[in-house]
């Protein structure tokens, strides 16, 4: 039933690509999990070669486990060898470190090194690799995609099914892949060499190096348009940007740089509290101490648009009489986003107040 529908979502986006507009789907969130943005981010669409994402991601969880190395040798399967589009240099004799494929894959988006790698990892059966990426889609939650290729090339050049998904997983996909650190150096690559520098090629990701981008993958065919997922790090904010189904590579990436420019100049961490802060004073009549005051305990910010309206609301008990025990709840203060509580607490005594002597009450 899942295919059926998948299906019926796909033939929709494919009917209305070419349309005059700038991308099909796209969504701008931050590394943590909050969507800034979404536009038709349950939009089912074809992958390309953003499907390479999961294979890259199986791969080193094929390596976490101890299955395979990067040092690993690799022999080059026929198979590979014959795939079409974007591609390395090889040879019937070849032999090619994981790593080395990886950096294919990752940043030149080579289909013959994705396929080498899912024959490698999953000892020659792809159909097991395939499996092992749509399980792993599944554990990220990623509930609408599936994965028929370790590469993303359309059906007439595989026999397959369409790798399809939408830009709500690959946001989920991205924040995963994001955590590795030994991805992200060779994502961030805009030229790498592999077989000892013998052979080099440059990133497919023109961003790199733009509006703090280092990452991570682009993708197109004729049926997907041009998509791609980025992750920048400006103003010490990572923002993870997915945009599917431009007509264009320049519209694709005008799309996410304007995205990116709009987010800075509209967003920014807001201190809703800072530590020491003063918070308001209580009065106690007849105590040892006649006031005592309260002061914000931690520092508390949020990513939050520049324009909204923040309000502080402080209320203090009046004609508070000693003696006042610990623990004493004396008032409460509240964060107000736009008119809502967002935050609230309870300010409260943290020590006893004595009432005064007779004495010291007659002399006061």
């Amino acid at each position: 039933m899942k295919k059926i529908v998948i299906g019926i979502y796909l033939i929709i986006g494919i009917l209305s690509f070419g349309q005059e507009e700038r991308f099909t789907a796209k969504l701008l969130g931050t590394a943590d999990g909050k969507i800034i943005n979404s536009i038709n981010g349950e939009k089912i669409c074809p992958l390309a070669s953003v499907t390479k994402m999961m294979t890259i991601l199986v791969t080193y969880d094929a390596i976490s486990k101890g299955e395979i190395t990067m040092n690993d040798m690799v022999d080059i399967p026929e198979e590979a060898r014959k795939v079409g589009g974007s591609r390395i240099w090889m040879t019937v004799e070849d032999r090619l470190s994981v790593r080395d494929l990886l950096k294919a894959t990752a940043i030149y988006s080579a289909n013959n090194a994705a396929y080498s790698l899912a024959y490698y990892v999953a000892n020659g059966d792809l159909n097991e690799f395939v499996k092992r990426m749509n399980e792993k889609a599944e554990s990220l939650g990623m509930i609408n995609t599936s994965y028929y290729t370790p590469a993303g090339l359309p059906p007439h050049m595989t026999g397959t099914a369409m790798d399809v998904s939408t830009v709500n997983d690959i946001y989920k996909l991205s924040i995963e892949l994001l955590k590795n650190d030994d991805y992200m150096k060779i994502a961030s690559m805009k030229e790498a060499g592999i077989r000892n520098g013998q052979q080099r090629f440059k990133s497919r990701n023109k961003l790199l190096g733009i509006d703090g981008i280092y990452g991570m993958k682009t993708g197109h065919h004729s049926l997907a348009g041009y998509n791609i997922s980025i992750v920048s790090k400006k103003n010490n904010l990572n923002m993870l940007e997915i945009v599917f189904g431009s007509p264009d590579e320049k519209t694709r990436d005008t799309v996410v740089l304007e995205d990116l420019d709009k987010f800075h100049n509209d967003y920014g961490y807001i201190d809703l509290l800072v530590q020491g802060e003063k918070l308001g004073t209580l009065k106690v009549k007849d105590g040892i101490e006649s006031e005592v005051s309260f002061y914000a305990e931690n520092n508390y910010s949020k990513l939050l648009a520049k324009s909204i309206k923040i309000e502080k609301l402080v209320t203090i008990k009046k004609n508070m009489k000693a003696p006042v025990e610990a623990g004493t709840v004396v008032g409460e203060y509240k964060i107000l986003i736009d008119g809502k509580t967002y935050l609230k607490n309870e300010l409260k005594i943290d020590h006893s107040i004595e009432r005064m002597g007779f004495f010291q009450r007659i002399f006061n």
